[in-house]
């Protein structure tokens, strides 16, 4: 073929590449060696919410959202790792646009030879946030008790242990054992008994506030964790809890405890769920402690023991 005609015909391969390109209805972009945008078509500017003026000359951090931006910064790692493997790189990432609305992108991201053999990257953008709600809606779903909308057991072993573990500090857990409550069933209807539940569930929100988790552990059973706490903080809330669920008739039995130095949350759940059997087989109706760990940290912390306990061991009346 004659260097005119193999002139020509890249001529109009470019041609139906760009036409390709920026008629496409799947949104794309082209980065430099770089990582700074060369092209953007129609679909990408829409994805994102900025013009190709606004896009070209910049990088996609320009619509990252801040918590993606590792992700982001590892992209040459991750094209790398898929050039040696021979695979197309796909990552979820979130878009942030002008108007603060996060779109969740599927990123397509494949090698793309650009002038004078540069190594340039082509990137597909599939929008999946219809398909990201509805996957953490099931998360959500397999978390929560429907009943009162509180964790369940995974939800608690899921978000509470990932949020405390072995090295933080004043965290209390309190195992609480609503008292009476077949009674209260057999009398009134499981309708009253569920109103019964998810009141006590949403009272419980209320008084624990916004670094306190409740969790339904069954039945009647409620886990309460405490972050940023003491016994004596762990202890208002309680109190507060039975001075506002009194007047209705319930009362409750509750065990509760500080997580101890190199422990597992949920060593703290099994100590505060003895406590609670405690306070049931001392007549119900009241929230019983443990004597704080024998640490000088803790010594100085809870120099008044005897009348803490005192304190944690009393009664409400009916």
């Amino acid at each position: 073929m004659r260097e005119g005609e193999k002139a020509g015909r890249r001529v109009v391969e470019e041609h139906w590449y760009r036409r390709m390109f920026a008629s496409s209805p799947v949104a794309q972009a082209l980065s430099d060696a770089d990582g700074l945008f060369v092209d953007v078509n129609a679909a990408y500017c829409e994805l994102v919410g900025l013009t190709s003026s606004e896009l070209i000359g910049r990088s996609a951090t320009v619509h990252t959202h801040p918590d993606d931006l590792p992700l982001h910064g590892s992209v040459e790692d991750l094209m790398a790792a898929g050039t040696a493997a021979e695979e197309s790189v796909k990552v979820e990432v979130r878009f942030v646009r002008p108007n603060d609305e996060i779109r969740w992108v599927l990123l397509t991201l494949v090698p793309f030879t650009g002038p004078s053999d540069a190594e340039w990257t082509l990137a597909a953008a599939l929008d999946i946030t219809e398909r990201k709600e509805v996957e953490d809606g099931i998360l959500l779903a397999s978390r929560t008790d429907q009943l009162t909308g509180a964790l369940n057991r995974r939800g608690w072993s899921d978000y509470a242990v990932s949020v405390v573990d072995e090295h933080s500090v004043d965290t209390v857990v309190a195992v609480l054992d609503l008292d009476h409550f077949k009674q209260f069933n057999d009398h009134f209807g499981h309708a009253a008994g569920d109103a019964l539940l998810r009141d006590f569930a949403s009272t419980a929100r209320e008084c624990i506030g916004v670094d306190g988790l409740i969790a339904r552990w069954g039945g009647e059973e409620f886990v309460i964790t405490l972050r940023n706490c003491d016994r004596r903080g762990a202890l208002r809330s309680l109190e507060a809890l039975a001075a506002a669920t009194t007047p209705s008739g319930v009362t409750f039995s509750a065990g509760y405890t500080l997580q101890r130095p190199n422990e597992g949350l949920r060593d703290t759940l099994d100590r505060a769920d003895a406590l609670m059997f405690q306070a049931k087989r001392a007549g119900r109706n009241r929230m019983i402690t443990d004597a704080p760990h024998n640490t000088a940290q803790h010594r100085r912390r809870f120099a008044d023991t005897a009348t803490l306990l005192a304190a944690s061991a009393h009664g409400l009346s009916f």
